[in-house]
Parts: structure tokens; sequence; C-alpha cells
């Protein structure tokens, strides 16, 4: 049985967790009504930026604090020790990178960006990296106080990250109209601000030696899980660098806004996954074979339901929030799209079905060929595709990308697993979704919400006649109902 005490932990871990993504969802109606095209343009690339180093910066070292800490749970000293080395790892990291950054950044600014834009390295783009190391140091301390089980410390921090952002991101942009230096500054300032409590965390919990014991693993398992993260990032992120130089910045910037409203969406599926793949694994284990089960396929059964049917909310809502709060109706043009987009990640279910064994196996080659193959594949088909047909070129290579994943996923994972699975349940629903999708986006040429109603309606049944009972099976399960 669940005790409280973990009940409420977990409760605090998710809203602590949650609030940086929050804040950037709330700053972005302040973004679009308070910057002028060119600026916001700026900004969604210094955050890109920022996101890319970050990931340098980190190392993937919190991706692998958990596995060791837990594996020295019988000697504290240990314990402190790596504590200690993972801060002092992370300060050399970024320390070097930062010179890197400094000696060259300005060169590959020009490069990268087009002159338009007036993306300049000094001072922001430097800021920019400035504000990734320090979010990369926190990152790893938060994660700390997970391991160390300190729940409310872990939502303090977050929520004086959260403040700080957006009170001083807000302030610049009142004091700063038409500038980019709220949204900087706002992320740069609150950076330093949690850099100072995270070194504070370290410094109480750790040992601050170097321990080269711990160097040999961590990196067998941190840089194959980094270029892993580095194609995520890709995945994500490229198709903005590739169109700067195709379409006009409005239609960027609308294009940027839709797909961080979709943040919000990635968040609840991953929140979903963080609870199913746990009970997954102790199916799996419990049955000592690598082989799919009735009882673990009823978990996707209800991931493919609850995904798909808050994704045609997502749909229906978005654009109706759009015009309560976002001023500026250039960025309206964006809800047209919304559909093909909610199409891709439809398809999460499925890659979710896949990456669980993946995970639980400890395949990580097959896992970095999936990613890697994914995003040359990306990075090939978006160019073509934009050269071509622009915009809409960059979301059908968006979707393409998907879809491909999943077939990666079928052909590299057999030998991972024994998969016996409905495949209509698992693999056809949700393209079947996306079909109906692409369909409406050619036969309707405009948003319409009756569509997506009719599509609510519609799915609603469906999973009503198929998922009734195992739906009711799984929440059970999981102690969400009794």
């Amino acid at each position: 049985m669940i005790s409280k005490s973990f009940f409420k932990s977990s409760i605090l871990f998710t809203l602590g967790g949650s609030l940086p993504m929050v804040a950037g969802i709330i700053l972005l109606p302040f973004y679009t009504n308070y910057l002028s095209d060119v600026n916001y343009t700026q900004v969604l690339f210094y955050i890109s930026i920022s996101l890319l180093f970050q990931i340098l910066f980190s190392f993937s070292i919190e991706s692998y604090f958990g596995i060791k800490y837990s594996q020295l749970s019988e000697d504290p000293e240990k314990q402190k020790k790596f504590i200690g080395t993972v801060s002092l790892i992370l300060l050399i990291i970024g320390v070097g990178l930062l010179i890197l950054s400094a000696l060259f950044g300005e060169q590959l600014f020009k490069i990268i960006y087009q002159s338009n834009l007036k993306m300049n390295y000094w001072p922001y783009g430097f800021y920019s990296i400035l504000t990734a190391f320090f979010n990369a140091y926190f990152k790893a301390a938060t994660i700390c106080l997970i391991y160390l089980k300190q729940s409310k410390l872990f939502l303090i921090t977050n929520i004086v990250n959260f403040i700080a952002t957006i009170g001083i991101s807000l302030g610049g942009l009142y004091f700063y109209p038409n500038s980019i230096i709220g949204p900087i500054y706002g992320r740069l300032l609150s950076g330093f601000v949690i850099f100072v409590m995270a070194f504070a965390i370290f410094n109480k919990n750790g040992t601050f030696v170097l321990d080269k014991s711990f160097f040999n693993d961590l990196i067998k398992f941190c840089l194959p899980y980094l270029f892993y993260v580095i194609c995520g990032w890709i995945l994500g992120q490229i198709d903005r660098y590739l169109l700067q130089s195709s379409i006009l910045n409005a239609d960027l910037n609308a294009y940027d806004l839709i797909l961080k409203c979709f943040f919000g969406i990635e968040f609840l599926q991953n929140s979903l996954s963080a609870v199913i793949f746990p009970k997954l694994y102790e199916i799996w284990n419990k049955a000592k074979n690598n082989k799919t089960t009735p009882e673990s396929n009823r978990y996707f059964n209800v991931f493919t339901a609850i995904n798909i049917l808050q994704l045609i909310l997502f749909c229906i809502f978005i654009p109706l929030i759009y015009k309560l709060i976002v001023k500026n109706v250039s960025f309206y043009q964006s809800e047209q799209y919304i559909g093909i987009l909610a199409g891709g990640y439809a398809l999460r279910s499925i890659l979710n079905f896949y990456l669980s064994t993946i995970m639980y196996t400890k395949k990580i080659n097959v896992l970095l060929s999936i990613f890697g193959l994914s995003a040359l594949f990306q990075i090939l088909i978006t160019l073509v595709c934009i050269h071509y047909f622009g915009l809409i070129g960059a979301i059908f290579a968006g979707l393409s990308t998907k879809i491909i994943q999943v077939l990666f996923c079928v052909l590299f994972t057999k030998s991972v697993f024994i998969y016996e699975f409905n495949y209509s349940k698992i693999l056809l629903i949700p393209f079947i979704y996306i079909i109906i999708n692409v369909a409406q986006y050619y036969i309707f040429s405009q948003y319409n919400i009756w569509l997506y109603l009719t599509q609510l309606i519609t799915f609603g049944l469906l999973f009503y006649i198929l998922f009734k009972n195992e739906i009711k099976k799984a929440l059970t399960s999981l102690k969400i109902i009794t």
C-alpha cells in the first residue's frame, strides 16, 4: 500500500519539477504582446542555444546520479563523496565550456544565424550560455534533493526560481519595452540565484573531494546518454534553425509559439510514463522473461486513450486561450497547423511502448541507434521539405520523423523483447488519428472548433467501447480508483 508520506512527497516533487515549464508558458503571452517580431525571434533562438548548452553543461550526470547514489546506500560517507565529486565535475565542465564559448562563440553565431536577425554573442549570447550553466548545476542539485528525500526544500527552491524568473522578466518587459533585456536578464539573474542555492545544497550534503574512483563508471554511462539527449534537442529544435532564412519572422514566431504550447502535453505524457514504467518493470520482473503480457499491454492501451483525448482537448482549448491572452493577431495563424502537430504527439504512446522495453533491458546502444538515425533523418528531410514547401514542409518533416522513429523502434527491438499485443489497439489507433488530422487540414483550410468537438465525441465513444474494462483495471492497479 502507498503510504501518505510517499504520496505527499511525490506531489511536492511533481509540483516543483513542473514550475520551470509553467514559468516558460506563463511568459509566452507577455513575449507575444510586448516584443517585436525580430525580438521574439531573437529570444526563441537565445533560449534554444541555452537549452543546448544546458545539455552539454550537465553531461547527463543528473540521469546517472540516482543510479550511483542508490548503489552506495550502504556507505553514507561514500555517498557524500559522490555528491561532492558530482558538484566539482559540473563546475569544471562549466568553467571549461564557458571559456571555449567565450573564445569561439562570436564566430559561431555569425555562421549559424542570419545577419538580419541581429543575433549578438556579446552580451546576450554569452548570458544565455551562462544561464545554461546555472540551470544545469541547479538541476543536478534538485535531483540530489529527490534522492535525499527533501521534498519541501525541492519545492521551495523551485518556487524561488519561478518567482525570480517571472518577476525579473516582467519587470524588464515593463521598464524596457520592445527589448530583449527582460527575457534575457530574467533568466540570467534568476539563474544566478538558483546557482547559489544549488552550491549550498551540494556543500551541505556532500564532501568536496574529486574522487577519481567514480570517473570510469560515470563517463561510461553519461557519454552515450549525452549523445541521446543531444539527438533529442536536434529533433525538437533544428527545424527553427533551418526555417530562419526561408520564412518571415512572424511566421516563424507563430510556429514556435504553438510548439511551446505543446510543452504542456509533453509534461503530461512524461508524468503518465513516470507512473506506468515502474509498474511495467514490476510485471516483467515477476514474469522472469523479456516478454510483453496482456497486463503490461493494458497500460499502453490506457496511455493511447488518455493521450489522444488530451490532444483533442488541447486542440479545442489552445486557440480559445490564444484569443484571450495573445493580442498580436499574427500568432493566430498557427492554429491551422495544430491538428497535424498533435498527430505527431499521438505517436508517443507507441514510442513509449518500445522505449519501456529498451530501458528495462538497458539496451542503450539500441536507444542511440533509434534517436541518432532519427535526428539525421530529420535534418535531411527538413532541409528538402523546407526548400520546396516552406513552413508546412517543416511540419510534415517533423511528423515523418516521428513515424520513422516508430519504424526504427519496431526494427531495432526485435532481439530486445518478445512482443505480443493487439496491433489495432496500440499501433493502429494513433495512425488513424493522424490520418484524420491530415485529411482535415487539406479539406478544411481554416481551424474549426466543431471538427475537434466531433473528434472528441467519436474517439470518446471508440475508447469507451474498446477500453472500458482495461481502463478500469489499470486505474485500479495504479490505485487511482478503488
